[in-house]
């Protein structure tokens, strides 16, 4: 029986935050499981604890190191795609308002 620690189901999600690739991310969860199997008997839930907390480590100082090559840059462009993506949520959520309003108001012929 093969108990290889599978990727998590949120390592796109935690990648995208981090601001580093599903491809690096996929990398990094590998690294983390290998470091847990050398600490802990595999399959055991001190395995997985290891590991999870392990990637998380790596995915931190990841994204750490990517700031770090931007000179800065990267967490300022990362806030202002998060900012656009915010407003075009309210723009979207503000038209369906006021077609449902509309819709409201006319009568159903």
């Amino acid at each position: 029986m093969d108990t290889k620690l599978k990727s998590p189901k949120l390592l796109p999600w935690l990648a995208k935050k981090a601001g580093i690739t599903e491809q690096r991310a996929t990398l990094l969860w590998h690294d983390a499981a290998d470091w847990a199997e050398a600490r802990s008997k595999n399959g055991s839930s001190a395995y997985y604890k290891l590991a999870v907390d392990r990637f998380m480590e790596l995915v931190a100082a990841e994204s750490l190191r990517e700031d770090a090559a931007s000179f800065g840059w990267r967490p300022w462009a990362r806030a202002q795609a998060r900012l656009w993506a915010a407003s075009m949520h309210v723009v979207h959520q503000g038209s369906a308002l006021i077609t449902r309003s509309w819709q409201r108001v006319q009568p159903s012929h």
